[in-house]
């Protein structure tokens, strides 16, 4: 029998549902399964103000730590693997889990085992997945493998849909538009790739591990979300110093920098998202081999 801990972080429900489904033949087979949810000692809200979202951004972009609750007892047993699942916030792994990978505690709990990551979002999570290689290599894990389900609708389809429900609670199809977030059969496909980690448990192995989730589906990247990233990092970088330097949280000053940017982002995706669409195109054939090899880059779990 394996012994695996399932850490996550969940506001909607879906993390959770994903990781419950890609748990059960962990379960079939006889393992024991330990569940342990990162929690904030203060709540973030679900459903979300847009302007209690957007104020949270600074925060979570320069990965500040905020106190957690402590984790059961459980959490500290000796695993033969953990998978930690989490979402991207501003193209970083949300503030919660964040704190968590920084804290002592996390650091104990991961320290020394093989973790596999798995992850739920609207489409861009490359930058949120370095981070957490870095945190990873930080509290001396092995990540072994990893799973990016995303919402497969278009950019700006996508945009609206988790808008949303994010701001409403309602994620269901409306007029012309699909049920925002992880599709159903996506969530249900991830027992497969619980299926494959468990062969890799059982073994000992998790060389070929990687290959085979994403031969299976795991990871889809589209080369206009790559530039996409690029160039969301730099902007959030000097984004989230503008509005955190208006002062506090409450502060006027800081108020007016966050409705600036709140009403600023949306319209710049809607706005650049063709344009990338098309410079990605035109990339593809003049940078090619370089572009080719970013892909290729984030399908694997080495950071650079």
């Amino acid at each position: 029998m394996k012994k695996i801990l399932i850490l996550y972080y969940s506001q909607s429900g879906q993390q959770l549902n994903i990781l419950q489904t890609l748990a059960k033949p962990f379960i079939t087979a006889g393992h024991k399964v330990h569940f342990e949810e990162i929690q904030p000692q203060e709540k973030f809200p679900f459903p979300w103000s847009a302007f209690d979202f957007f104020n949270a951004f600074p925060e979570t972009f320069g990965q500040k730590a905020l106190a957690l609750k402590s984790p059961s007892a459980q959490a500290f047993d000796a695993y033969d693997l953990v998978i930690l699942g989490y979402q991207p916030w501003f193209l970083t792994p949300s503030r919660p889990v964040s704190s968590f990978l920084q804290s002592e505690e996390g650091k104990k709990i991961l320290q020394n085992r093989d973790v596999v990551t798995i992850l739920g979002c609207r489409n861009m999570w490359l930058g949120a997945q370095e981070k957490m290689k870095r945190r990873l290599t930080e509290s001396q894990s092995r990540l072994v493998g990893h799973i990016a389900l995303c919402d497969r609708s278009g950019n700006l389809t996508s945009l609206i849909t988790i808008l949303r429900w994010m701001f409403t609670g309602n994620r269901k199809p409306f007029w012309f538009f699909p049920q925002a977030g992880v599709s159903d059969q996506d969530v249900r496909h991830s027992e497969t790739y619980g299926e494959l980690i468990n062969q890799s448990l059982e073994s000992g192995q998790y060389g070929g591990l990687q290959a085979a989730l994403v031969k299976e589906g795991a990871i889809d990247i589209k080369p206009n979300l790559v530039l996409m990233e690029r160039r969301g990092q730099k902007a959030f970088g000097v984004w989230s110093k503008f509005i955190a330097s208006g002062g506090g949280i409450q502060s006027t000053a800081r108020k007016i920098r966050v409705y600036i940017f709140m009403y600023l982002l949306p319209t710049a995706i809607f706005i650049l998202s063709p344009l990338l669409w098309i410079l990605s195109k035109v990339q593809l054939i003049v940078k090619r081999k370089e572009l080719i090899q970013d892909v290729e880059y984030f399908k694997q779990n080495s950071l650079r």
